[in-house]
């Protein structure tokens, strides 16, 4: 099991950066939590105690109790110091690196590092090998992080309990950073590997994964794919993230499970996007015109967590245009806790949920 502390540090990692990173601007205040003005519908909340949910383990609650008590509320200020942002990595891959050794006791994988279409990956096999029955079959793997950090401990918490409890091959692509890259350069290098992978595996075949700012990659790469002319994978999974965060009701929680006055506290402008860029903005790529396109979507989030309420919307409008699209719910959960919290049984019950969804989709 792991330890408590290391949880702590663990959960509280991006928190951590969001210090680091305010720290760096010059003469920059963090903005205060000022109350909004009423609006059109707008209800009084007095001040309350809000406990954890009642329907979360105890686990789950001792794991979110350490979110909540680390600096910050996980938000990031996209720094362009190489110094800091070597620092952030650092820092980040050190914290979430310690929750490996549990993950991959618990779910048993071979792993090796090459290059695919000149971007590195690492393969993540079951182990013992992939059987064959899953031999045609494959996943991409795209890891959170802010665009900035995250490799490859972030990306190892996603790959190896889905590589382990699918039975199928991940495939988790180091994708270019910001600052020294910027959008579309992330699609750019999934779209090399993707396309690698068609060469030996039929594009119903293919699934495409991952959490946060993976997550919107992944959602990205269906209009990328179509506008250049490459089939589309057989499903995705955009977990933790949406076409739209920071909105909605759930714009009352922030990136650590806790509470911000909606508009106040998440928006961070600047970083891969681009200066004018905020969380609340569609992300670049996302069309009303493209959404009928997607292939089967599972779609996973927190019941405390920033992206919440752009998740159910994107879900529904995917089902409004005849998507098979599925909606998966953490009660409780903050933003990527799915991954994060690896001890606690609702991750574990994610986890297996996610492999089983791709299993029973991909190939048809």
């Amino acid at each position: 099991m792991v330890k408590p502390c290391i949880r702590s540090m663990a959960l509280s990692g991006l928190a951590v950066l969001a210090v680091m990173a305010s720290s760096s601007v010059a003469g920059e205040e963090p903005a205060p939590a000022v109350k909004p003005k009423p609006s059109l519908g707008a209800i009084e909340i007095p001040a309350y105690s809000y406990p954890a949910s009642v329907l979360a383990s105890d686990a789950l609650k001792r794991a979110y109790a350490q979110s909540l008590a680390g600096p910050g509320n996980g938000t990031i200020t996209p720094p362009k110091d190489p110094r800091l942002v070597a620092k952030m990595r650092s820092v980040v891959n050190a914290m979430f690196e310690r929750s490996l050794p549990f993950v991959r006791e618990r779910y048993p994988v071979e792993m090796s590092q090459e290059t695919i279409a000149g971007v590195e990956v690492i393969r993540v096999r079951p182990r013992g090998g992939v059987s064959s029955k899953n031999r045609r079959r494959i996943l991409i793997e795209v890891h959170g992080g802010s665009f900035m950090v995250g490799w490859p401990s972030v990306a190892m918490l996603d790959a190896i309990p889905v590589a382990s409890l699918s039975g199928i091959e991940v495939i988790s692509i180091n994708y270019r950073l910001y600052p020294e890259a910027t959008h579309p350069a992330a699609l750019e290098d999934l779209t090399a590997v993707y396309r690698e992978i068609l060469k030996t595996h039929a594009a119903r075949d293919v699934g495409i994964f991952g959490g946060s700012a993976g997550g919107v990659i992944t959602l990205q790469s269906i209009p990328w794919f179509k506008k250049h002319g490459v089939p589309l994978p057989g499903a995705i999974a955009p977990l933790s993230c949406a076409f739209q965060t920071a909105t909605g009701d759930s714009a009352i929680w922030n990136f650590s499970g806790g509470f911000a006055w909606p508009g106040t506290t998440l928006v961070a402008r600047g970083g891969y996007f681009g200066d004018d860029y905020d969380r609340r903005d569609v992300v670049p790529e996302i069309t009303p015109e493209i959404l009928a396109d997607y292939p089967p979507t599972l779609w996973l989030s927190g019941t405390r967590a920033p992206e919440m309420s752009g998740v159910v919307v994107g879900h529904a409008s995917l089902l409004k245009r005849g998507v098979r699209s599925e909606l998966y719910m953490i009660e409780g959960g903050w933003h990527q806790s799915y991954s994060t919290a690896p001890e606690t049984p609702e991750s574990q019950d994610a986890m297996r949920y996610i492999a089983s969804w791709f299993d029973h989709r991909l190939g048809k």
